[in-house]
């Protein structure tokens, strides 16, 4: 870097030493008069050398909203910028860094028994004055580093660390050892709570003091963006600790998590136990007969359904008319009464006899269409093996396998106890201490909307991972809670029609879809940003596309993402012309 002037060097090479002093804890204080007040915060120089600083770094229990006997910094690694590159094969861009101090983190547990949290902190050194946390998924056990895309944006949107965002994510407690069950984490009660939300609040306190001590000041704003379960934690963190959030972005949120692994225990597990219950092969025909009822209902045949909500009652007659005529399975023409029985439970839900935590009773069933997308029903809903009660099973659905996981070991507390067993009504006080841990469905966001956060929802209709229901019932719950004119000012929620769990789009020339493929890219952290920092409500629509992958990132495909309560009818001409955002309009469903 050219130097100014040899007296900018000095300057600089003075504010380092005071940033690294302070870093480290020495006292800078004198009783000169000319030392300025103390309420004046230094601002540091952010470099190397303040970077290594905080190697060792202790933030106590006391600073962080849960508890915890404190937290480490185990490695402070100054990254130098790293420009975009085209991937080895040349067909896709890697996403280059900003300079930045990359900050190993360890939260440690009150139980000694207990794992630790671990966590990442990323400063960047032309800061935008805020943070960014990034949600997890699954069940975690692995570090979401914060050096990622935001979450469904384009190739064409740099990566929010080179935005200037100083980012953090966790493992959310705990880490998978090799081998190991997923789930085995929650027989230890802080690492279960602290998955369920308490590891989250520990990550921004921990990476809002480290941003003080390395920028000289506090975040200005704090964002939290997820899918699926990461997801869930955004819903939670408006929730739980509404003064932490200036604004939240949440995609597919597993919010109604113990109705969610019940349902999936069950439709997955339970029901295609039983004889000539399991779907293997059968998926496609669940596609192929919704979509012959559906599809042309909002204006085009082109693969997708779009007015999903129009699509129920039509997809429920079709369905039932395959009925296999002897009621046994005879062929991949048509369903069993046992197979129809798994579909039918796919779509209706799941009601507990006993209400759950924020009196919740039910779980919400899946949505019409999309169901032979690659990854989709194959993989969430059948497998390639059928149920079984073992605790290895394996090829099992993934409905099923995050379902049995919940069972065994966050209710049962026992890894050898038999799902295709389980009933709810067996266990109910611990039902309800899980659902009040784990499920983010508290309608009343008063305190969140009072400080002024923003909320957007975005909810892929093909999901099959979880119910893309749950969300939007969730958002007509706050409206009965807290009005609609009031929800308009701080909450919006999206539905992406044709697409399956935290979809960025299906590609060109895939199975099941248009030729031009479904597209599903949006910028959400952008909205996101323009209604907290400059007061712009989100638009009624955006247009998801999907790209080119390599510079200028052409447009292929667009199609709006419509405000729940519409959906993106056609009123073009010809099916070609099915790929393009401006032949839709959003229309009330």
């Amino acid at each position: 870097m050219k130097r100014v002037s040899d007296g900018r060097h000095v300057k600089l090479a003075a504010s380092s030493a005071m940033a690294v002093a302070a870093l480290l804890g020495l006292s800078a204080c004198s009783d000169s008069p000319d030392d300025p007040p103390a309420e004046e915060t230094p601002q540091f120089l952010a470099n190397a050398e303040t970077c290594k600083a905080l190697t060792g770094k202790f933030i106590p229990a006391s600073a962080i909203g849960e508890p915890s006997t404190g937290a480490s910094v185990t490695s402070a690694t100054y990254k130098t910028a790293v420009a975009d590159a085209p991937n080895q094969a040349g067909n896709a861009i890697v996403q280059g860094t900003p300079d930045y101090c990359e900050l190993q983190v360890q939260i440690s547990p009150v139980d000694t028994a207990a794992p630790s949290i671990k966590s990442q902190v990323n400063l960047p050194t032309n800061w935008n004055g805020k943070k960014l946390q990034f949600g997890g998924s699954g069940y975690n056990g692995s570090l979401q580093t914060g050096v990622q895309p935001s979450r469904n944006a384009g190739p064409d949107v740099p990566l929010p660390l080179t935005q200037g965002y100083m980012t953090a994510g966790t493992d959310s407690g705990h880490q998978v050892p090799p081998g190991g069950d997923q789930a085995s984490f929650a027989l230890n009660d802080e690492a279960l709570k602290n998955f369920a939300y308490a590891a989250y609040k520990k990550t921004h306190d921990v990476a809002v003091r480290l941003g003080e001590l390395y920028y000289g000041k506090k975040p200005g704003k704090s964002y939290y963006m997820g899918g699926s379960e990461g997801g869930r934690e955004a819903m939670m963190m408006a929730q739980r600790y509404p003064a932490d959030y200036d604004g939240i972005v949440s995609i597919d949120p597993v919010m109604n998590w113990s109705g969610l692994q019940t349902f999936g225990n069950y439709v997955g597990g339970i029901l295609q136990s039983r004889p000539g219950g399991w779907l293997n092969g059968k998926t496609q025909l669940v596609h192929d007969t919704v979509l012959s009822a559906c599809d042309a209902l909002d204006g085009i045949s082109d693969g997708v359904v779009s007015n999903y909500k129009g699509c129920k009652t039509a997809a429920d007659l079709a369905l039932a008319a395959k009925r296999c005529p002897s009621g046994a399975d005879e062929g991949a023409a048509c369903f069993s009464d046992a197979q129809l029985a798994v579909v039918n439970a796919a779509h209706t839900g799941y009601t507990f006899n006993f209400a759950r935590a924020n009196g919740v009773m039910s779980y919400a069933g899946f949505g019409y269409g999309g169901e032979g997308l690659g990854g989709n029903w194959d993989r969430w809903m059948a497998g390639t093996a059928a149920p079984t009660a073992g605790p290895d099973a394996t090829g099992v659905s993934q409905l099923y396998l995050y379902g049995n996981y919940y069972v065994r070991y966050f209710i049962a507390r026992n890894r050898n106890f038999d799902p295709l067993t389980y009933d709810p009504d067996n266990f109910r006080e611990r039902v309800l201490e899980v659902s009040n841990l784990m499920d983010a469905t508290d309608p009343d966001l008063t305190a969140f909307f009072k400080r002024g956060g923003k909320l957007i929802l975005r909810e892929d209709i093909s999901d099959t991972a979880q119910s893309p229901l749950t969300g939007l019932n969730y958002w007509d719950a706050v409206v009965a809670k807290m009005g609609r004119e009031t929800v308009d000012q701080f909450f919006a929620a999206y539905v992406a029609t044709g697409l399956p769990h935290t979809s960025g789009g299906i590609n060109a020339g895939a199975s099941n879809a248009p030729g031009y493929g479904i597209p599903g890219r949006v910028d959400l952290l952008a909205v996101l940003d323009n209604w907290v920092e400059r007061g712009t409500k989100p638009a009624d629509q955006y247009a998801l596309t999907n790209r080119k992958a390599l510079p200028p990132y052409e447009v292929e495909a667009s199609k709006p993402m419509c405000r729940y309560g519409s959906y993106p009818k056609f009123v073009g001409t010809g099916s070609a012309s099915g790929s393009l955002a401006e032949n839709y309009t959003c229309a009330p469903n």
